[in-house]
Order: structure tokens, then C-alpha cells, then sequence
């Protein structure tokens, strides 16, 4: 046994016996070699704990079917967090929303997944913990969601948690966008909004009316979108008697520019509709 060891490492050990899955007997080695007292007289027990880390990583599990779970989308894009644990999910949750989520620096404290909605200027993006569990079920809405986050804890091998991280997704085929989220001191909250938003490749448009400020809500498109596109979400009779629109933004040279269907917008712009 190894020496000096805390009590979390002998519940670890105790999971490890006690556990019936091979994702489980996974999750608490990990949980072994992290909390080992790293020393002369525990590096023969380090080195068999990882021999059998590895080969249980090497073994194929065949999985029953689980249901697959969802959470509703709300605001404009739905992001997920997904990190190992005690990665700083939680806290990059609350931070992003101001959701009250429970923190705490012992593993799995989140059980199931927690949702918050991030304000980014005018638009609102939803924010998924996802726990590190990683239950098939709770992993299904990464498997939907427009964006991930990988959460790596900034104290600890940032290799080996974006591997792990990697191997994770692979093997559930998830086959999402994902950006990557080092949780050091200080936290840059407007340097993280910002990098989700460029991420998320959407572009905001406010429609006016003539002698009429621009609509506080905006029209969200995914990508791109023209002119043509705005006037299908206004209302699609109007194609019929389209004229022109006028456009203020970064899309055009001349503030207030004549264009026609085909032009193409940019995030912000402002069109006005002359049918």
C-alpha cells in the first residue's frame, strides 16, 4: 500500500474493487493514480495501477442500449461543457451564467447535467454541463449540440486530459465542433464569450422600418445569410413584390447601400425592406 496515502485513495481503491463495469473499474484507477503520493516507495504501485489503466483502455466493452436523454434548446446555439473531473466544469459554468451549481474539490460532485444561459450582447446561448460520468445518456446531448468545450483543468497534465478528452469523444462518435478551455487564474470571462461566439459561425441581422430605429431582437442565421434569406423570415409574400433593401453595416461600402436579393450580409448589419 502505498505510504501516507489520504482516505480518498483508499475510496477510490474501494470503488475499484467494488465496481461491476469496465468503465467503472476505469474511472476509479484514474482517480487512484491521481490521488497517489508521488514518491520512491510508491513508484512500483504508480507503474501497476497504469499497466492496468492501460490495458483496461485497451479492451472493447460491449455497451446495452441506453435511452438517449435531451435537454430542450433555448436562445440561439446550445453549447457543452465536457471535461474530466474536477476539471473546473462547474465553475466555467457559473462564471459564463451565474447559474448556482454546486462546487466542491472532490470528484463527480456533478451527477447529472446542469444547464445555464450565457448572455453574449443581445443574444442568449445555452450552456450544457455535461457530467464526467460520461454516461452514454447524458452524452447523447453532446451528440446534438452546436458546440463543444473541453475543459482542462490547468494544474494537471494538459496532454493527457485532451487524449482522454479525444479518446472519449471518438469512441461515442461525437462528431461535434470543439474548442478547448485551459481553466487558469484569472479567468478572461469576455476572452471565452468571445471565442464561443466566433465558434458558433452566427450572424446577427435587425430589420427597420422606414423613419424607425432597428429591432432590438436580431434574426439569427447560421454561417451566412443574404438578403433574400431576411425576407423569407419576415415574410415570404414579400418576395413576390421585392424591390430592393437598403443595408447599413460591414457588408456594404456606402451606409444605407440599394442592394438586391442576392447580397450577401454580415454579422450586425441592418436591413430595410422596400417591397
Amino acid at each position: 500500500m502505498p505510504v501516507n496515502a489520504t482516505n480518498e485513495y483508499y475510496l477510490a481503491e474501494e470503488r475499484y474493487k467494488n465496481a461491476k463495469t469496465r468503465e467503472e473499474k476505469i474511472k476509479a484507477l484514474e482517480e487512484m493514480i491521481s490521488l497517489l503520493p508521488k514518491h520512491h516507495g510508491s513508484e512500483k504501485l504508480l507503474m501497476e495501477l497504469k499497466r492496468r489503466l492501460a490495458k483496461l483502455k485497451s479492451q472493447k466493452e460491449s455497451r446495452p442500449a441506453t435511452t438517449s436523454f435531451t435537454i430542450k434548446k433555448e436562445g440561439v446555439a446550445q453549447v457543452c461543457l465536457i471535461g474530466l473531473t474536477n476539471s473546473g466544469k462547474s465553475t466555467l459554468l457559473k462564471i459564463l451564467t451565474g447559474v448556482d451549481v454546486k462546487i466542491a474539490d472532490y470528484p463527480y460532485t456533478t451527477v447529472k447535467p446542469e444547464v445555464g444561459m450565457m448572455r453574449y450582447e443581445d443574444v442568449w446561448i445555452q450552456i450544457v454541463e455535461i457530467p464526467s460520468t460520461f454516461e452514454p445518456a447524458w452524452l447523447g446531448i453532446a451528440h446534438n449540440c452546436d458546440l463543444i468545450i473541453k475543459v482542462i483543468d490547468g494544474e494537471n497534465d494538459i496532454g493527457e486530459q485532451r487524449r482522454e478528452l479525444k479518446r472519449i469523444l471518438d469512441e461515442n462518435r461525437i462528431k461535434v465542433k470543439t474548442i478547448k478551455v485551459v481553466m487558469k487564474r484569472p479567468i478572461d470571462v469576455e476572452s471565452i464569450k468571445n471565442v464561443i461566439w466566433r465558434n458558433l459561425n452566427l450572424i446577427r441581422i435587425y430589420t427597420k422600418d422606414q423613419g424607425k430605429e432597428p429591432e432590438k431582437t436580431p434574426i439569427v442565421f447560421k454561417n451566412k445569410a443574404t438578403v433574400e434569406d431576411v425576407v423569407k423570415q419576415v415574410h415570404k409574400d414579400f418576395l413576390k413584390h421585392f424591390r430592393f433593401a437598403k443595408v447599413w453595416g460591414k457588408s456594404v461600402k456606402h451606409q444605407g447601400a440599394q442592394v438586391g436579393l442576392e447580397h450577401e450580409l454580415a454579422d450586425k448589419d441592418i436591413v430595410q425592406i422596400f417591397a
